[in-house]
This record gives structure tokens, C-alpha cells and sequence, in this order.
């Protein structure tokens, strides 16, 4: 019975020590620790985690725990999507279509959110969907337009839903209103 106490005391202390300073930031953040959060992300981010850069980004784009830093976000969002990293990518392309903290620029948004939507990125597919629809940074492209929202909608994008039941209840974009495929789009995930 010893025996046992041991070896779930050695098993707790073992998926403990396994946590790491990336969940332990995690759960820094979670409790509203930005300080901490960074403290623990930092090294992380320098030695090269993308998911500690992004987090980074995150925090000096926010201003969560320290002041807010627009070129201090770009720079770790730079550095994570430059490792494929989808949020990041998604964020920065963000930051190009609003010009914020950067010179505003809907070719730079519509490339960055290409790659995040090309990995699954389902914010990404609804806000390039919006950009293929009124042709901002690139031709307009309604067709592409609802492609993008429907994959977004197919991953639980409420947005992109919203979009598709609008664009089929008004007949959008030169479309004869459909009020089949607004119902089918309105009833997805319900």
C-alpha cells in the first residue's frame, strides 16, 4: 500500500514537472498574471517557441501586463507566422487591414490570411471571405467570397454563417434570394 502512495506521489509530481513554463504561463494568464505570464513566456519566445511568440504578441498588443506596444506585436507576430503559426499569422494580417501599428495595407491582410485560412484558420476564411466580397486587397471575387465563409461556417464561424444567411435571404452579390440555403445556413449549428 506504501508502495502505491509513492508511485502516485512520484506520478503527480512527474505530470507537474512536465507542465512547463508555456502551460505555466498559460495558467499565469489565466489568472490574470500578465507579469508572470511574460516573465515565464519570454526565454521561451527568444529561444524560438512560436507559441510563446505569439503569446508575446499578444500581450504587447493588447497591453495585458505591460504597455501597450503595436511594434513590439508585430515583431513576435512576425516572428511566429514566419513558423506557420495561424494565429499569429491571422493577427498580423489584422494589424495590416485595420493599419494598426503598421502602414495599412489589404494585399499584406489579404496574403496573411491567406495562410492562416489555408491552415484551417476559421476567423481567417470569414475575414477573407469579406475581403474577396468587396474587393479589398485583391480583385473582388464573390464566388471565393462565399467559399471562404462556408468553410469558416463548416468549422462553427457564427460570423460566417451570419454572412451566408444574408447573402442567400437578400439575394446578394447579383444572386437570386434563396430562402432554402438561408434556412439551411441559419439552422448549422443550431
Amino acid at each position: 500500500m506504501k508502495r502505491i502512495a509513492l508511485i502516485l506521489l512520484a506520478l503527480t509530481f512527474s505530470t507537474t514537472a512536465l507542465a512547463g513554463p508555456l502551460e505555466d504561463g498559460f495558467a499565469a494568464f489565466k489568472a490574470g498574471d500578465y507579469a508572470r505570464a511574460m516573465q515565464l513566456w519570454q526565454p521561451l519566445a527568444q529561444e524560438g517557441n512560436a507559441d510563446a511568440q505569439f503569446n508575446l504578441g499578444l500581450l504587447h498588443h493588447k497591453g495585458w501586463g505591460v504597455e501597450r506596444n503595436l511594434r513590439q506585436a508585430h515583431e513576435w507576430y512576425t516572428q511566429a507566422t514566419n513558423q506557420g503559426h495561424a494565429d499569429a499569422m491571422y493577427n498580423l494580417g489584422l494589424m495590416y487591414a485595420q493599419g494598426e501599428g503598421v502602414f495599412r495595407s489589404d494585399r499584406q491582410a489579404v496574403q496573411l490570411l491567406e495562410h492562416a485560412a489555408a491552415r484551417g484558420h476559421a476567423p481567417a476564411m470569414y475575414n477573407l471571405g469579406v475581403m474577396y466580397a468587396y474587393g479589398m486587397g485583391t480583385g473582388k471575387d464573390t464566388a471565393r467570397a462565399i467559399d471562404m465563409w462556408e468553410q469558416a461556417a463548416g468549422k462553427g464561424s457564427r460570423e460566417a454563417r451570419e454572412a451566408l444567411v444574408r447573402v442567400y435571404e437578400e439575394g446578394m452579390f447579383g444572386m437570386a434570394p434563396d430562402a432554402a440555403r438561408a434556412a439551411q445556413w441559419r439552422n448549422v449549428g443550431n
